[in-house]
């Protein structure tokens, strides 16, 4: 039983140092993206409305954020300001995205290409690739990106699956590739 507690506790350790040395590059390095997706929504918690889009911006039908959304919303920014990296931010224009995006940075560009779109629409797809990229490519500098959006196209960008609360880090390429780092684990 102690060496499985020594164990964890390597691990976890092992972790935390991890993460810190991702939070150093995002403070320093340049061309740095975070890529996010959006904090808990209705869509996450019933599987309905994802693919719903009001381009109005008035949500109408759309998934938004839940009460715990909001709180996980304002806990990324308040992580993001207590290790002093203030990025650039890109959002989806899905509602669930702006709001994440709104309540934790403030200020966001966006796209109509970025938003969630079916796996199996292939040209949907491609759109959202290059729109990304184009994007990515635009921004990368001196300051960090966060790239707010959805986990099926996260995937595809990067071939990372990632949790809501996980912030999966990498550079940008001149291309506007992703060259992947780590992930960081914010919300449990």
């Amino acid at each position: 039983m102690r060496t499985l507690i020594l164990i964890m506790l390597l691990f976890t350790s092992l972790a935390v140092f991890a993460d810190e040395e991702l939070w150093q590059m995002l403070q320093s390095e340049p061309n740095m993206v975070v890529l996010m997706r959006n904090a808990e929504s209705s869509g996450n918690r019933d599987g309905a409305n994802m693919f719903v889009w009001d381009a109005t911006g008035k949500c109408s039908g759309e998934s938004t954020l839940t009460a715990v959304g909001r709180e996980q919303a304002k806990g990324i920014g308040a992580v993001f300001a207590e290790h002093d990296v203030e990025p650039i931010v890109i959002s989806s224009p899905m509602c669930r995205c702006m709001e994440t995006a709104k309540i934790a940075f403030g200020e966001y560009v966006t796209d109509p290409r970025l938003r969630q779109r079916p796996t199996t629409d292939s040209v949907g797809q491609e759109v959202f690739q290059a729109a990304a990229r184009a994007l990515l490519r635009k921004h990368r500098g001196n300051s960090p990106i966060v790239f707010v959006n959805h986990r099926p196209n996260i995937d595809a960008m990067t071939m990372e699956l990632i949790k809501i609360g996980e912030l999966l880090v990498g550079t940008v390429e001149e291309d506007g590739e992703i060259d992947i780092l780590g992930k960081i684990r914010i919300v449990q």
